[in-house]
């Protein structure tokens, strides 16, 4: 029988653990950035948003910017809606990574958020904390495997 490390996985099923916490990665959405999906955004769509969805809104707005982007995209979801700023911007609070046109997504279309970034965000008082630089630099490299050198 083979060695299994202390952790009980076997060397061939290890794969890379984030520290961080993608949100709101759709399939439809690019850049991806490499991160794990959160399926298709037209399954996350909803007709109703949470009772907090602005004050949820305004925490993903608030977070802190790990990479701008001056880029610009179509509105996935309506093709005749005007274009996009931003889309592949990422901004953190720390613990959890998003694009810049997410909050747009919730507020227009409702779309739905996991429980637990759901219950992060209002257990902070809906204000993202500001994350300092080595945790920046940090989520850069180790992942999303930047080369800041």
């Amino acid at each position: 029988m083979a060695d299994v490390p202390a952790d009980g996985l076997a060397p061939d099923s290890i794969e890379v653990l984030l520290m961080i916490h993608p949100l709101g990665f759709f399939a439809e959405l690019s850049p991806g950035w490499g991160l794990p999906l959160d399926g298709s955004i037209r399954d996350a769509v909803r007709l109703a948003g949470e009772f907090d969805e602005d004050r949820i809104a305004g925490y993903l707005r608030g977070g802190t910017g790990i990479w701008s982007e001056m880029s610009a995209g179509p509105d996935v979801l309506d093709p005749e809606a005007p274009d996009l700023t931003g889309i592949g911007s990422l901004y953190t609070d720390g613990t959890w990574i998003w694009r810049e046109d997410l909050a747009y997504y919730l507020s227009k279309y409702h779309v739905t958020l996991p429980a637990d970034f759901l219950g992060h965000a209002r257990g902070l008082g809906y204000s993202a904390p500001r994350v300092p630089d080595s945790r920046l630099i940090e989520i850069a490299t180790e992942d999303l495997g930047m080369d800041l050198g």
